[in-house]
Formats: C-alpha cells, structure tokens, sequence
C-alpha cells in the first residue's frame, strides 16, 4: 500500500467525537503514530470558527468539519463530516414555525402569537447609536411604507413602547461576524447586531416576513448569518451598456437576498477580431476618463461622479462594488485608441503588447485616474485587474505572468485588495505571482485549478462556468441558470462535477454567478437582463448563506415568490 493509500485509509477510519452541550473546542480525531491531523474549518463560522472553539447556537445545528491528513510524503482532506452542535435551548419553547424568507433564516425559537405592524408603531434608535442607525431608520421606514402604506415615525431616545421596531447595536453575541443579527419580536421588535451591515440584513429579514405574512411576524427569537463571506453578480457592461438607474436597482435586488458583492465588468468587445474591420468591431470602456479623452464609450459610459456615488450608495445597503478593467486581453477599446499598443495580428488586435514599456504606462495611468487622490472614483478596497484568456507564444506567456505578478503587486502597495480572474494553470512558467492577499475568480477548470490556487496561497470565488455563466441569445453557457438544478445539486465548495474542496476552508470566501454580453448585435432589454438576475440571485442569495433549505424545490420557489418585490425607489 503506497502512502497516498495509507492516507485515505487513515480517513476513512476517522473518529470524531461527538460534541457535548459542555465542549468549548473540537477535539481533534486520533491518527496513527508517523501521520499528523490538523483542523481546516467549518462551513459555518460562527458555530465553529477556524481555531475549533466551539460558539454554542440557539438550537441544535448541523456543521460540516473537514480537517488535514499526512504523513512525510503527502497530504489529504477528508470529504465533509457532518457534526451536530447543540443549541442552548434544548426544549420546545412555544408554537410558531419558522416564517419562511430568502435566503432561509439560520437559526429559530418560535413563541406564541403573531406582531402586527400598525400605523402607530415607532421606528426607535437608541441615542448613542443615532449618527450610525438613523440613515439605516430613513431607510426602513421608506422601505415599510412602499410594502405596507404605513409610514412610520422615527424616534431617538426614550423608552420602547409596544409594537416599536428597536434597532441597536447590543448584541453580545460576538461570533454573529459584522452581517449577523438577533432578533427578537415579541411585544416590540428588537434588531441587534454587531455592525450597521448586520442590523441593515436585519430589517431585510422582518420586510420580506411583513410582505409574505400580510403586515404580521410569528413571535420568536432568531439568530441569523451568513455561510460565506462573499456572495456575488458579475455584469458585463463592457459589451452591453446597462444604464446607472438599472445598476442602482441591482444594488437593491441584491441586498433585498443579502447579496453582497457586485463586480461591475467595465471594457470589453466582440470575441471574433476580423484582421480587414477591427478598427470598425465593436468594443467599449464605459468610464468617464480625462487621462484619454476619447476613451469612453459614446454610446454609453458613467461619469466618475455617478460612479463613486454608485459605490456610496451601494454601501448604505450592504453591498461591495468591484470594478474591473481587464487587461491585457480584451482590450480592442485600448487598442482602437492607441493601436501601437497592439500585441498583433489575427487574436492580438484585442490583445494588449506586454512586451512594451508604453503599455505599462498606459495602464498605470489609467487605474491612477480613478484610484488615487482624497476622494477616489474607485472608492472599495477590491478592485479586479480581468486577465483572462491572453493568448500568445512562449514568450509572451512568461511575460503575462510578469504581467499579472506586477498589477497585483502594483494594487497592493495603494493598499487595495486585487482579484483576477483564473488562468494560471494554463499560464505556468518560471515568473513567480503574488499570492498572499489575493483573490481569484475560479471560473473555468479548463483554466485555472482550485485546489492548486488554494494550495498556492490564493483566496478564491467560486465562478464555475458550467453552472453559474449566462449569455443571453448565444448557443453555449445558459438563457438563465438553472434554479431547480442549483438548488438539488449545487454548493459552493463544488468545482463543475469533477470534485470538492472542504465547504469550510478559510481561503474559500464564497461564489458568484455572471451575465455576459458575448452576443453585441442582439438587442435585449434592461428588464430581460434584471429578470435573469433577480432568479439568479435567489438561488445564488440562498446558497451562499444557508444552503440548507427546509423544504424542497418547489417550496423554495414559493416562498421566492411570495417574498419578491421590486427594489424601493429612492
């Protein structure tokens, strides 16, 4: 039996003890003398954080552990173990289910009774929270009205009385992370949390139960989170212009299923670059940009201004804008600029020459446009440098990785943190890449390989293009994703069908679908494209922050019906 054999016999034999109701850390499994064990991590932090202590829910949880076996020789994840956790409150305390929302509420201890929302309750902020959690109150009280037509006051200060909605930040639970939340509803209605993020999802949660639940909530008591830290869109503006007002009720769409990150596609062009009319193909930049006057797009781009407050505004409601300007490939916009910046002929013409210093400088000066200065356009910590899909000779390839090795390591001394996309598997050589602080969109395991980023020191997004592309009106990837095949079959630690990773690793921070616009000459709607997004980002929304769904398919898809509503107006 070679050692790869001895390892997986060592973890098909694996013990784990049981968790007790006294167990503050998981005791790790006993292996045999010449292999060590160590802890990856649970799919669930906040039940079981990545050093193994133990964080008791409110009721009984399940969590899937996995943990590292080796010897001198190799090394193997076990395949998911699932461990039960027990909650602090062991017996039935009163009557009502669970209400029903997307994505499904964590945890739930029903009472007895309902609260109804009426046109006399407050809307109540403690006065030392007041600058915080008044914008977050405007913002509930608007949102109330446009579900119920009740508007409601909004106090500071004083005592709560009966039915008032109580937003604060006294929650002692401290492994909720910054997007969870408690909340009690009972007389009144309290949303405590850790982070204007987690009392924000908070009031998500009580707006889709009112809108399902005509204006009542069953009393209980919830404790809510996420699975991961990262739940994302991906929209190709580049090809297909989206307009600001449509890209702002996406901000809404998300945060209505506590979506958070939104990867804004800013250049592309047509895939197929005809030598003879490449000058005449369609591509586009969609930014405002003084650096290159000329450069945006004229049939549709977003001034810097509209675009930095396209970011303000997606943080008051809990999301994450990633712009991205891909480069090297994709680049037919720079290369119709300024075509001495072309690697060549045939597929070059949308490539960028990375063999000249007057790319780089191109380059440079354009992410300075928008990054740098007191109050820049990208205003968000990630930004996404694209390179994906460049092609070339030997040469050019190790160039590539110069490349990539030095935009990320360019993003990272402004103190941002860089994402790409993967194709670093394809693209091996001898240039080493920056790692360390990186995430990589893991999108195509013709390209890049999860494991093997992960085991180079990389944080990735689950983009698997199998299940989670879209490209209206083309004959490959999907019209719409799969919901129903979503929800049996996928989760977010799987890579296609061809195999796992542990769902509770730490460099996995989540996933995310896309909408392309591969097919330019097709005109669709803005309200085609949202209806794709909106189906999308259920599914997606429930996956990644409760892929546990008490109920089947159908279940799921009634209650995404009863509980949608158009984002609110501004």
């Amino acid at each position: 039996m070679n050692t790869q054999e001895q390892i997986k016999k060592v973890i098909e034999c694996l013990q784990v003890k049981p968790i007790s109701l006294e167990d503050e850390k998981i005791t790790l499994p006993y292996v045999p003398e010449g292999f060590s064990i160590e802890f990856i991590g649970a799919d669930y932090k906040q039940i079981i954080d990545d050093e193994g202590n133990i964080h008791k829910p409110l009721v009984n949880r399940t969590v899937i552990v996995d943990f590292k076996v080796s010897n001198q020789d190799h090394e193997m994840w076990t395949k998911g173990i699932e461990l039960l956790v027990p909650g602090r409150i062991q017996e039935q305390v009163g009557g009502n289910s669970k209400p029903y929302v997307i994505p499904e509420i964590q945890e739930w201890i029903g009472l007895e009774g309902e609260w109804t929302l009426t046109k006399d309750q407050v809307i109540r902020l403690d006065r030392q929270w007041e600058k915080e959690l008044l914008p977050l109150a405007h913002q509930l009280k608007e949102d109330l009205c446009g579900i119920s037509g009740l508007e409601l006051k909004i106090e500071v200060g004083g005592k709560a009385g009966r039915g008032d909605i109580c937003l604060g930040f006294d929650c002692e639970d401290l492994a909720i992370g910054d997007e969870g939340y408690m909340m009690f509803i009972d007389k009144c209605i309290m949303i405590s949390a850790l982070h204007k993020k987690g009392v924000f999802y908070g009031t998500r949660t009580m707006l889709q139960i009112l809108k399902s639940k005509n204006n009542q909530i069953p009393k209980g008591i919830m404790r809510d989170y996420p699975r991961y830290k990262k739940r994302g869109f991906m929209l190709d503006v580049g090809r297909r212009f989206s307009s600001m007002n449509a890209l702002r009720e996406y901000v809404k769409l998300m945060a209505w299923y506590k979506m958070n990150d939104f990867q804004i596609h800013l250049n592309d062009n047509e895939i197929h670059i005809n030598e003879a009319t490449w000058k005449d193909q369609y591509a586009a930049f969609r930014l405002e940009c003084d650096t290159y006057k000329g450069l945006a797009a004229k049939d549709g781009h977003y001034t810097k201004k509209e675009f930095g407050e396209l970011i303000d505004f997606a943080k008051d409601y809990g999301v994450d804008i990633v712009p991205e300007i891909d480069t090297p490939a994709h680049s037919l916009a720079f290369v119709q600029y300024d075509e001495t910046l072309a690697l060549g002929t045939g597929k070059g013409r949308d490539h960028l020459d990375i063999m000249k210093k007057e790319t780089y400088e191109f380059v440079d000066k354009l992410f300075e446009e928008y990054m740098e200065g007191a109050h820049p356009t990208f205003r968000f910590e990630d930004i996404h440098i694209g390179t994906d899909e460049y092609f070339g000779d030997t040469q050019q390839l190790e160039a590539f990785r110069a490349y990539t090795d030095r935009y990320l390591k360019w993003i990272k001394a402004k103190g941002r943190t860089p994402r790409l996309w993967g194709n670093l598997s394809r693209f091996k050589g001898d240039t080493p890449i920056m790692s360390e602080g990186v995430i990589i969109n893991i999108w195509s395991l013709d390209w890049v390989d999860a494991i093997e980023m992960i085991e180079a020191g990389y944080d990735i997004i689950n983009s698997d293009d199998t299940r989670l592309y879209i490209v209206p009106s083309a004959n490959y990837y999907r019209e719409y994703l799969d919901k129903e095949n979503l929800f049996d079959r996928w989760t977010p630690n799987l890579f296609r069908d061809a195999y796992t990773i542990p769902a509770g690793h730490p460099q996995l921070l989540g996933g995310a679908f896309s909408i392309w616009g591969d097919i330019i000459k097709v005109k669709i709607s803005e309200e085609e494209i949202y209806d794709r997004a909106k189906e999308s980002i259920q599914i997606i929304g429930q996956k990644l922050w409760n892929n546990d769904f008490s109920g089947d398919y159908l279940v799921f898809d009634t209650v995404c019906k009863a509980v949608h509503t158009e984002p609110m107006k501004e």
